[in-house]
C-alpha cells in the first residue's frame, strides 16, 4: 500500500516542526509547510493530500475545498473556532482537535494566574524592576492566600478536570457547572467537587475559571449580568477563548472594583489593539495565549495527531471530532 500523504501547515520553529514530524508512524509521508504560505501554494500541496495537520488551527475555505482526497483535518490545538466546520462537513472531511494533549499545560497556567492575581505578582514585580522595593511604613497588606477559598470551574472537560485535581492540592473548595459533560457521582466524589447551577457558581465562588469551547452558546456567556453576580473580592480566570467573556463588561467590572481581579491568557482580538482599555487596568494580568503550547505538550499533540490519522486510515471514525457549532 502506498504511503499516505500528510501536509502539516504550521508556524512552529524548525526544531519543533521536526519534533512533530518525528512522531509520524510508518507509512506516513509528512510534508511540512509554513502556515503563512500563500493559498495558491497551499492548494497545490493539498490536492493529493490524504490528511492535513494545522497549527495554528486555521485553513481557508479555498484550501479546504481543494483538498478533495482529504479524510481529516487534524488540529494540534484544542479549539475548533477558527475552522469552517459546516464547510468541512459538506465536503465529508472530519475535523479533530488535539485530544486533550494540552490539558496539563493549560491547567498549570490557570493555577499560575490564580496565584498571580491573589499575590499581585505583576504589580510588585514591575515595581521592583522600576526601582521601587516596598513602602517601609504603613504597608498595606493587599495580597491573599487561596487556601480555603471556593473555586468555581465552568466546563469539566479534559482541562477542567486537571484544574480541579491541582486546585484540591491547594485546599480549595471545589464546585463546577457543565451543561454538556456533567461528572458522574463517582467522578465528583473522586475529585471532591460538586455540581451547582451557573448562577450559584457565580454568586458563591471566590475564583471563577472558564474551560469551555467558543461556540454560539458560549460566546459572551460571561457578561455584565454574570460579572455583576460575583463577589467584589472574587477573581475570574480565562484560559479558554477570549470571546467567552465580554471584554467591555470585564473592563467595567475591574475598573469599578465590582470584582477584585482577572487573569486572561486569551482575548477576543489577538493581538489586541494597543489602545484597548483592558491593557491599562492594573488589576488584570494578561498573557499572550501561551498557556497551551509548552515544550512538553508539542510531542503529546503530535502523538495524538498521528494516532488519530492512523485510526482514520484504517477505516475507523476519527476521534476528538467537533461536537459544537461555530459562533
Amino acid at each position: 500500500m502506498a504511503d499516505m500523504k500528510i501536509v502539516f501547515f504550521t508556524n512552529l520553529d524548525p526544531e519543533l516542526r521536526q519534533v512533530v514530524a518525528d512522531k509520524a508512524l510508518p507509512g506516513m509521508d509528512v510534508v511540512t509547510a509554513p502556515a503563512d504560505m500563500d493559498d495558491d501554494e497551499k492548494v497545490e500541496l493539498v490536492k493529493d493530500a490524504d490528511f492535513i495537520i494545522v497549527f495554528p488551527s486555521f485553513i481557508s475555505d479555498r484550501v479546504l475545498q481543494a483538498a478533495t482526497k482529504c479524510k481529516l483535518v487534524q488540529l494540534l490545538s484544542a479549539g475548533y473556532d477558527q475552522m469552517n466546520l459546516p464547510l468541512a462537513a459538506d465536503l465529508g472531511i472530519a475535523v479533530a482537535n488535539n485530544g486533550g494533549a494540552n490539558r496539563v499545560a493549560v491547567a498549570e497556567h490557570t493555577m499560575m494566574l490564580m496565584l498571580a492575581c491573589h499575590r499581585r505578582m505583576m504589580f510588585y514585580a514591575n515595581n521592583v524592576k522600576a526601582g521601587r522595593w516596598k513602602p517601609e511604613q504603613d504597608r498595606k497588606i493587599d495580597v491573599f492566600e487561596i487556601e480555603g477559598k471556593t473555586l468555581g470551574i465552568i466546563g469539566m472537560g479534559n482541562i477542567g478536570r486537571q484544574v480541579a485535581r491541582r486546585a484540591a492540592a491547594f485546599d480549595l473548595e471545589l464546585q463546577y457547572y457543565d451543561k454538556y459533560q456533567p461528572l458522574t457521582p463517582v467522578e465528583e466524589e473522586t475529585l471532591g467537587i460538586q455540581a451547582v447551577s451557573m448562577d450559584t457558581l457565580l454568586q458563591t465562588s471566590d475564583i471563577v475559571t472558564t474551560h469551555v469551547p467558543l461556540t454560539r452558546e458560549t460566546y459572551g456567556m460571561i457578561g455584565k449580568r454574570e460579572l455583576g453576580m460575583m463577589k467584589p473580592t472574587s477573581v475570574i480566570i480565562n484560559t479558554s477563548r477570549g470571546g467567552v467573556i465580554e471584554e467591555t463588561a470585564l473592563a467595567e467590572a475591574l475598573i469599578s472594583k465590582s470584582i477584585a481581579a482577572a487573569g486572561l491568557d486569551v482575548m477576543e482580538h489577538e493581538p489586541p489593539d494597543p489602545n484597548d482599555p483592558l491593557l491599562q487596568i492594573e488589576n488584570l494580568i494578561i498573557t499572550p495565549h501561551t498557556a497551551g503550547p509548552t515544550l512538553e505538550s508539542i510531542p503529546k499533540r503530535a502523538v495524538n495527531a498521528f494516532e488519530n490519522i492512523q485510526h482514520v486510515w484504517n477505516g475507523q471514525p476519527a476521534m476528538w471530532t467537533a461536537e459544537y457549532e461555530n459562533i
